[in-house]
């Protein structure tokens, strides 16, 4: 039985780790071979065609500063290593880079493989922020997926980007991905929690196209014929989504019944994430209610805010920041909200391109308030505008919604001025949790 090192100096598998490794620190074969030996040696090392010494196999050892066991062919490729660590370990940080590596290095591994390194990649991307690289690896997801001809990839990974598409703002190409979804789920019958997916996006860029008619029929259905095998998580969303529908409608006691049924079927220990998120967005709908509930969303924003700096990613925390700042505005405190927006910045990173419209009309708001009306009309003009022309007319009506409201507030404030008394706190700068 060969020793440790015989099998080190076994070619070709001595080859084609040499040349990972070098690959791996960034060295040519000018720079690995120095004055020990010459390039074309090292070239036929690596081809597998010249078998290494011992001698050889010293220097590069020193070079590049690993130990012969270096050599030995791993066991696995690197994507199945990676894939293994996730399921062992968990999603560590610095899982993304791991798996951005293991992807390089594993070009030609089996297609599957790396759809499913792909599919957590995604998700680390979009837990960092990073939603541009999310949608264009989820855009490499779908040709991969179509490679592969197996209909459940196709179909995840169209919903998928469909719902990152939505996000940026791309509703015709999010509708275009998701009825080529649906059309394969159903053609191949696949498990009704993929058909509920797709349709719960579809809903979402139905009302942000102004179909709001075909949202809450379609909504309406999966609230009403909800099975109960079906995950908690998925329920929920059902519901989320029924209740952002009935609000956009005007129905404000449907959005109420429902938000309220999907607040109390989760539990915080269940998925804390999750919890805060309905949280976010059920203090977000109670503020743009025709009749809006501050207290409600005063209530929800401080459960939020008790999770956020726990289990919250940065992304999550902006979010809540802007939700904070939105309801600052509507009691009244002005430079409460001001100073939260302030500490937004200008484009915070990760957030939504709704939520960022959002932002840039609250602070068009506020120069309105604080006597700047012909830039800050001008601006919120441009931006109902825009949202019309890129087919989301129910943003475009929400824009001119705030730009009405901040004219009848900033006319209110002129004709009856009230100063709070002297020495009276207007609320903390940034609130408790989140980062100074």
């Amino acid at each position: 039985m060969p020793g440790t090192f015989d099998q080190v100096l076994q070619q070709p598998l001595f080859g084609r780790r040499l040349r990972t490794l070098r690959v791996e620190q960034g060295l040519s074969q000018v720079q690995l071979a120095g004055a020990e030996f010459s390039p074309a040696y090292l070239s036929r090392l690596e081809s597998g065609s010249r078998p290494p010494t011992e001698r050889v196999v010293a220097h590069l050892c020193k070079a590049l500063q690993v130990s012969p066991s270096a050599f030995h062919a791993p066991v696995g490729s690197p994507l199945a290593r990676a894939l293994a660590d996730v399921v062992t370990v968990g999603e560590l940080p610095g899982m993304a880079a791991a798996l951005e590596k293991a992807l390089l290095q594993d070009q030609d591994a089996d297609a599957m493989l790396r759809w499913q390194a792909q599919w957590l990649l995604a998700r680390c991307y979009q837990q960092q922020g990073r939603l541009s690289e999310e949608r264009e690896l989820l855009q490499e997801m779908v040709a991969l997926a179509d490679r592969t001809g197996l209909p459940e990839p196709c179909v995840r990974s169209r919903v998928n980007l469909a719902r990152r598409l939505r996000a940026a703002g791309d509703l015709t190409r999010a509708r275009e991905h998701l009825q080529d979804g649906l059309a394969l789920a159903e053609d191949h019958s696949l498990p009704y929690r993929d058909i509920i997916e797709a349709l719960l996006t579809l809903v979402s860029v139905d009302t942000e196209s102004g179909r709001i008619v075909q949202a809450r029929a379609t909504a309406d259905r999966l609230t009403d014929t909800l099975p109960e095998e079906l995950p908690l998580r998925l329920r929920v969303e059902v519901l989320w989504t029924t209740a952002s529908v009935c609000a956009r409608q005007g129905d404000r006691a449907a959005a109420v019944a429902a938000m309220t049924r999907a607040l109390d079927a989760l539990p915080s220990s269940e998925d804390p994430l999750l919890w805060m998120r309905l949280r976010l967005a059920a203090a977000s709908m109670y503020l743009r209610l025709d009749s809006r509930d501050t207290e409600a969303a005063r209530t929800l924003l401080g459960e939020a805010a008790t999770v956020a700096g726990i289990v919250g990613l940065p992304v999550h925390r902006r979010e809540l920041l802007l939700v904070q700042s939105q309801l600052a505005f509507h009691e009244g405190r002005f430079a409460d909200a001001r100073r939260l927006c302030d500490h937004l910045g200008e484009r915070p990173d990760g957030i939504s391109v709704r939520d960022q419209l959002r932002l840039d009309v609250l602070r068009d708001q506020l120069a309105i308030i604080e006597g700047d009306h012909t830039a800050a009309v001008a601006d919120l003009e441009r931006l109902a505008n825009e949202a019309q022309r890129s087919a989301n007319a129910e943003l475009s009506a929400e824009v001119w919604r705030a730009l009405a409201e901040a004219l009848r507030l900033a006319d209110t404030a002129r004709r009856h001025p009230t100063p709070p008394p002297a020495g009276e706190a207007t609320g903390s700068s940034v609130p408790d949790g989140l980062p100074a």
